[in-house]
Order: structure tokens, then sequence, then C-alpha cells
């Protein structure tokens, strides 16, 4: 196979001046043997400023010694040129160079056409298991980052006192920290800057860092914040790496996350502050990491839970940690975080393996929370129990933070002793919690119990049992929704989250007014949760596909139309729905509701 590098090297040299020729419109002199020079098509050149030389590692430069004063390989001209990304000015040249065996930079080969190959079936695919060289990356930069913090970042260490973590938990947990882009030492390159000679030694070691999603590519144009990240590339870096590459949680605090053996898995990253996003993860675009299962803590309670038969599940981090912190023993806890409201297949399938008969949620008393204890109840065959005393939006760990001298912890087999006592026989699984924990003081005690409990009467389906085959929305409803604001980012994620939340209802009667139906499947596993603004696209395919009986074959200009948007907006939204896992379950009714073959040649 022909790498990146080698398609740049002396060899190809020929190839390289005849496609730069082409490309920039010049015309080249030699002036010695495999050097070049012309006027530079850059800048206003009265002499031939434009000089192609082969450097000490046989690479073939091009460099402007007039008003540029740049550098550049052929893969920077065509970025130049073309405003390209990385990845397709190295897909570009080796189309032109007509190699068909190529690996772009990241390692992962190109592949045939295959839009002409006979038609598949789709299934659920289970997160394939990360190889040895992207989880030793993983474990790598989190020690990287731990270190960094306890020696070089009191801002962020500060940050976690305020929220309750003292050293001994962030040592035990191997929290961490990246430098930001302003730090002019590191210039967010913390981690790229420690392994860079091993990087240059050998660019296949940057290849499992790569896809463990540890760096950002700076001239991503499908990235968030292109422009702001476009700003990061440092031109006058001549090695690719801390040219076009940063780390991807700088200016975060990050938090690993282990799976239940032990092994990093992917990290979260918080801002040591409130401004912009507050968290992130890896994003699970071209690199190997997978988001669903991850489970905050797990690797410390696995065998507790199993002991005890119970778990606490909270949504957040720092939610965790306020329980953790009022755990009778700390050494053994039961406790784990979500990091959000949605509990996957994953993880619903790790934890019947821990044998668990009661579970404590202590999730916000919102409508998200609301519908993952909704979620939990009918997934897992468990007793229920809601933590809550929570006003609508409050915050569990502002719940608890003042709570800290009057309670010792939770009473694990007291709680479960306690449960059996008062839990009515119902075949509701989802009732009234009832923790009591002393302090040292046995006339001190503090019970917790809902101020609202969930109304289970509205709530008939809660058991485990067979799920329906289709939900039943109403189409208008959905439609207001179904168009495209991206000047006004905010008002978009407010609409993709009401979208979610309204597909999060499950109806499974029909009702009144234009209804369109979507498969139980696609709704349960929460397929939809991850497609980001191309959901809106492809509920607006589905209620056309559905009102109309038949595969619609409108054009992009019709489908930018209906959705308020351009014909490029309609292309990229194309292509992320062509690779999204929502394609993963199957259907044999006749009128498939996912635009399969619409998308991409095949019908489930």
């Amino acid at each position: 196979m022909t790498t990146y590098k080698e398609l740049k090297s002396v060899r190809h040299i020929d190839g390289i001046i005849a496609y730069a020729k082409k490309l920039l419109n010049i015309e080249f002199q030699s002036t010695g043997r495999q050097r070049y020079s012309a006027f530079c098509p850059f800048h206003n050149d009265s002499k031939d400023s434009f000089r192609v030389h082969v450097n000490d590692k046989k690479e073939v430069r091009f460099h402007c010694f007039g008003a540029c004063n740049t550098e550049w390989d052929i893969y920077d001209i065509i970025i130049k040129v073309n405003k390209c990304s990385f990845r397709e000015a190295q897909e570009t040249f080796a189309e032109y160079m007509g190699i068909t065996d190529f690996v772009p930079y990241g390692g992962i080969a190109s592949m045939p056409d295959e839009e002409n190959k006979a038609d598949e079936p789709v299934n659920f695919v289970e997160p394939k298991e990360l190889d040895k060289g992207v989880i030793s990356a993983l474990h790598k930069a989190a020690d990287f980052y731990h270190k960094f913090l306890l020696q070089k970042e009191d801002k962020a260490l500060k940050y976690l006192y305020r929220r309750g973590l003292d050293i001994d938990l962030i040592k035990k947990f191997n929290i961490g920290y990246a430098s930001p882009f302003a730090d002019k030492n590191y210039m967010g390159r913390a981690l790229i800057y420690s392994y860079l000679d091993r990087f240059k030694e050998d660019y296949k070691i940057f290849n499992p860092f790569v896809r463990a999603g540890l760096f950002r590519f700076f001239d991503d144009k499908d990235a968030k914040g292109y422009g702001y990240y476009m700003q990061q590339i440092d031109f006058t870096r001549t090695d690719p790496f801390t040219k076009v590459y940063g780390d991807f949680f700088a200016g975060r605090i990050t938090f690993p996350i282990y799976d239940i053996n032990g092994k990093v898995h992917g990290f979260m990253g918080r801002r040591p502050d409130n401004r912009g996003t507050h968290w992130i993860k890896q994003q699970k675009q071209d690199t190997d990491i997978s988001t669903r299962g991850w489970l905050y803590g797990i690797d410390k309670a696995a065998r507790y839970i199993e002991y005890y038969t119970t778990i606490i599940i909270v949504e957040g981090i720092f939610d965790y940690f306020a329980f953790y912190r009022l755990l009778q023993d700390a050494n053994k806890p039961i406790v784990v975080s979500t990091l959000g409201t949605r509990l996957t297949d994953e993880s619903i399938s790790l934890l019947q393996q821990l044998n668990i008969k009661n579970i404590i949620v202590a999730y916000d008393w919102d409508d998200a929370g609301k519908a993952g204890i909704k979620k939990i109840a009918k997934d897992l065959d468990c007793t229920i129990y809601y933590l809550g005393g929570m006003k609508p939006d409050e915050d569990p760990a502002d719940k608890l933070k003042n709570l800290q001298n009057i309670i010792s912890g939770f009473s694990l087999k007291h709680l479960s002793n306690a449960a059996r006592k008062i839990q009515k026989q119902t075949d509701k699984p989802v009732g009234i919690s009832f923790l009591s924990s002393s302090s040292p003081k046995p006339s001190k005690k503090i019970i917790f119990k809902p101020d609202t409990t969930l109304d289970v009467s509205s709530i008939d389906t809660l058991k485990p049992g067979k799920a329906p085959e289709k939900y039943f929305y109403e189409a208008d409803r959905f439609l207001p929704l179904l168009t495209y604001n991206h000047a006004n980012k905010a008002d978009l994620a407010r609409k993709i989250q009401d979208l979610i939340k309204m597909l999060n209802e499950r109806p499974e009667k029909t009702g009144d007014g234009n209804q369109f139906t979507i498969y139980s499947d696609f709704i349960r596993k929460e397929l939809y949760d991850d497609m980001g603004p191309a959901l809106i696209l492809w509920l607006r395919i589905v209620i056309e596909q559905q009102y109309r009986k038949k595969k619609i074959k409108e054009t992009d200009p019709t489908l930018a139309k209906w959705l308020q948007t351009s014909r490029p907006t309609i292309i990229k939204y194309k292509g992320l729905l062509k690779e999204s896992e929502f394609l993963n379950i199957s259907s044999d009714t006749k009128y498939q509701i996912l635009s399969v073959k619409y998308f991409t040649g095949k019908q489930v």
C-alpha cells in the first residue's frame, strides 16, 4: 500500500511537479538536479521566488523566498488552493497519480467504490473491542494529563477543589488536565509535544493516538468550531504533527472512562470555567471510539454492586462524586454515572450480568430525567427507587453538597431490608425511595424521599416485556421543527433536543391527525441520539415517504427548499446519514421507514 508519506517523496517528483503546474497555472524551470523555480502564484512576484527542492527526508518541498516566506508540501498546496481538508488533499493527489491502494494519514485505507455491489442486509453491530494499541494510547494520555494537572495546573486543581474533590480522589480516579491553546508554552499540544520525537521517528506510532480520538485535526471542515480551530494551524512548523493537529481535550480537565476490567476506553473533558461547551467526549467519526456503554466508576463498583445486588445511578460526573463521598464505605462504592440520562443496550447487558435487584436512580427531575427513569424501569427487571425531594431542574450534587456534616453514608443492607418491608406488592416496579442514614450522634438523622413520585398510574408498561412493533407520532407536531437555521446554532441545538424529547415519548397507540410510525428497534436503541442535525433531514424523509407510500426521489434542491437550507447542507447530512448507526436495524416491512435505498443504494 502507498502511504501519504511515500506519495510526497522524491520517487514521485515528476508527478508532483506536473500536478502543481496544472493546479497553480505556473511554469517551472529546472535549476539543477531535483530543483525547480517559478514565479510565486501567491503574491505579486517579480523574481522566481517559488522554489522546489528535496529535503534530507527525501520529501519534495515548495518554498517561497519572497513575500510569503513559507514552505509547503504538495498537500499544503492543495489545501491552500482548493480550501479543502487535509484528508481531501491526500485523496485528490492520490487520485491524480492513479494510486488505488492509497492509505491516507490516519491509517485507514481508501476503499473501492461499493455503490454497484449487490444489496446486503443491515443488522445491529456490537461495538468492536478496542485493540491494544488504542488502549495503550488512552492509558498513556490518562497518565500524562494526570501528571500535568498535579505539576502545572493550579487553576484546574482549584476548580476541582471547589466541586468537592480532594487530592486523594483526584489521584484515585487519575483525573488530569490538557493545556489550552492560549498556553504559550504548549499551544494546546502538550500531549503531542511529549511524544513528538517518537512520532517523527515512526509516524505509525501516531496512528493509535489518532484512532483513540486524542488529537484534533484543525483543517476538518466538518468539525464543530471549524473556523476557530483553523486559526490554530501553525504554518511555521514543518512536521505535520504539531502543524495541523492539537490535543483534542486542550483546555479541559480530563476524566478517564474505565471499563469493568479497568481499561481506559475514552475520556470526558470539562472546562474549568462555565464558558462555551462545558463537557465534551471523543468524536466517533474517524476514530475507533464508541461511547455506547460507558459507565463512569463501573471499574471500582462492579464487585460491590454484585455483592449488595444494589446500584445507585446518577447522570453526571460531579453527581457521581457527590454520592461517592457520602457512601458509608467509600472503599466499597455502588454508584456509577451513565453520563447523561441514556442507558444504552450495552450498559443494560452489563448490569444484567451483575445480578442487580435494586436500582436507586438519582437523575434530575426534568423531562430527560423522567424519560431515563422510565427506560431503566422498562429494560431492567429490578425494583427501581427514585431518589426524590428535588425541584424541576435541580441537580443532585447541589442537593447533597450541604449534607456532608450530618450524613455518614448510605447503609446499603438497611436500604435493601427496608425496601422489602415498605415496598407494596405491585406490578409497578417504580416506587418511593426511602434512604436513611445517621451521623455519629444518634439523635440526628435525615430521610430522603421524593416530594413528587412518578405517576405510576400513567405508566402501564413498566414491566419488561415484548416491545411493540412500532411507535406512532403526530406529523403535525414534528413538521414545524424540521427546518435548519445554521445562523443560530443555539436555536438549532434546542430544536434537535425538542425532537429527541418527542421521540422519547414512544406512543404505542395511534392518535388523532396525520400519523407516521417509526419501528421500535430504532427507538429503543436510541440511534437518533447520535444523528445531530442530520435528524431533521431524516425525519422529513420518513414523513414524506410514508405519506406518499413510496420511496421519495426528490432532488437535493427540493430537499433544501423543504428544510429552508442550502444544497451543500443537504449533501453534507445525506453523507452523515449514510455512515450513521441508524441504518443498523432490520425490518421486513414493504415500505421501509428508513430511506436506506435513497441514501446508499441498499435495501434492508
